[in-house]
């Protein structure tokens, strides 16, 4: 063979090979990218074909749905949503052109048919695509007094069962209709306050006074305090050279550590974080800190919570040179999510172990069948019993007699923490009132934030927060797997 003809047949055979890996590649690296894309006619027509599987609330009704329509001649099937605006964040959508949100994300291979042996029988064309129920722990009835509570104010709330992590309610304000995903979404999407953005699980709040919960976790478990401590307060405590003062200018004198909580005392805080340094830290992280909560919705759709720069970016919560003092009064860059600040509270109601949130429960395929479960998983313990019952306590007291009162039920204990950030903005705060119900027996624990707000935590938050509490107790929501 001459050079010639080795040359040509060098350059052809490397051509051949160099197709043969772009044709790998496309078909198999690219091949979940190019079939998720909404773009891609392909991808477009093979979702209308699928009958999704429903999504179902606790209390058997159904959120989310398949119905069979005619188009050109060709049976397709679109997605209704029979409760409209109810959780639309939390349970997302599934559309053709706009993709997938939320559970209809998460839980995506279930409801739409490809798990198990499903594919296989579709491809050799042994039965059509049909996806499995979903169902959750979502109760329609906290759900919707979770929304009206909230109104028209900017805001969010989450109810968890402790003793599971099942989510009982997620409510982001303002909301938008599901139902006008599929000929609106752009109006949907240019409307005031983001109703797109799931609040309960992505937006950052500083958290104020509501994380004292978290403050008074270390400081108990250090063995350096008890309810009991005594601190004497003059109105003032110096750090770096900055003075931290108690909301409204107040001044307690001596008092303990349970009272400190009851009134929500800065300063004593402030010197509690001093004297803590790292071991704040390694609480925070206990509760969840830190991490992305590992809650059954798309990535993209939860931040984690806890110290943040200006540009965004997670701080560890023990860097060099983090002011502890102000960390421990919910300040210093801290910022957190309504669900983590949930899941301080349901900690708490837990004997101090800290369960992972789910929204959904199961996926049943037509006949019945259970092919997914998800079962309660302990993901932190940032208290011993001992602990979580002493905080019980001091935070009862704060509904009782503290600046919490306003959340209290009758004939029912309840334990719970306020919370007032200022924003920035003359007169406007983050209001917050995390706790759980009854202290005695927790069923269900919450969170609430109220953005932008001349009002505190115990003044509007709170009022929001016994509404859910009270409705989760009544219809029976939060009662364990």
């Amino acid at each position: 063979m001459n050079t010639s003809l080795r040359r040509l047949y060098l350059t052809m055979a490397a051509g051949f090979v160099g197709l043969m890996l772009m044709l790998g590649y496309w078909q198999v690296v690219a091949a979940p990218d190019l079939n998720d894309d909404a773009d891609n006619p392909q991808a477009l027509q093979r979702d209308r074909l699928v009958d999704r599987g429903q999504i179902q609330s606790a209390d058997g009704k159904v959120l989310a749905a398949s119905r069979a329509v005619r188009v050109r001649g060709q049976r397709v099937y679109e997605r209704v949503y029979p409760q409209g605006s109810l959780a639309a964040q939390t349970i997302g959508y599934s559309s053709p052109e706009q993709g997938k949100t939320g559970i209809e994300a998460s839980w995506n291979r279930w409801l739409a048919g490809s798990y198990g042996t499903q594919p296989l029988l579709q491809r050799l064309n042994l039965r059509e695509k049909r996806g499995a129920t979903v169902e959750t722990h979502l109760d329609t009835r906290v759900q919707e007094v979770a929304q009206s509570a909230l109104g028209d104010r900017r805001g969010a709330v989450v109810a968890l069962d402790p003793s599971t992590g099942g989510v009982l309610a997620m409510a982001s304000s303002p909301t938008f209709n599901l139902q006008d995903v599929r000929t609106g979404f752009a109006q949907i999407a240019d409307q005031p306050g983001a109703p797109l953005l799931n609040r309960a699980t992505q937006g950052r709040y500083p958290p104020g006074s509501s994380f004292k919960v978290v403050t008074a976790t270390a400081a108990l478990e250090s063995g350096l305090y008890s309810p009991g401590s005594r601190f004497d307060d003059n109105g003032r405590y110096v750090v770096n050279g900055q003075p931290i003062r108690n909301f409204g200018g107040r001044t307690f004198g001596n008092h303990t550590l349970a009272r400190a909580l009851q009134d929500s005392i800065n300063t004593t805080f402030a010197r509690i974080g001093d004297a803590l340094g790292p071991r704040l830290a390694a609480t925070m992280k206990a509760y969840g800190f830190g991490e992305r909560p590992p809650i059954d919705l798309p990535e993209s759709e939860v931040v984690p919570s806890g110290r943040y720069d200006n540009q965004g970016q997670l701080l560890a919560a023990d860097q060099q040179g983090a002011d502890t003092a102000r960390l421990a009064i919910g300040q210093e860059r801290l910022e957190a999510t309504p669900l983590q600040m949930a899941m301080v509270a349901a900690g708490v109601a837990n004997d101090g172990t800290v369960m992972a949130p789910h929204i959904g429960r199961r996926a049943l395929d037509r006949g019945g069948s259970v092919v997914r479960e998800l079962d309660p998983v302990e993901i932190g313990k940032p208290a011993s019993p001992a602990v979580a019952q002493e905080l019980t306590e001091m935070m009862e007291q704060v509904v009782e007699s503290g600046t919490g009162t306003a959340a209290a039920i009758p004939n029912v204990r309840v334990a719970g923490k306020t919370g007032t950030a200022e924003t920035g903005a003359p007169g406007t705060n983050e209001a917050w009132f995390i706790g759980f119900a009854p202290a005695d027996n927790p069923q269900v624990a919450v969170a609430v934030v109220i953005e932008d707000t001349p009002q505190t935590g115990g003044e509007i938050a709170a009022p929001v927060a016994r509404s859910v509490m009270e409705t989760a107790l009544e219809v029976g929501a939060g009662s364990g797997p």
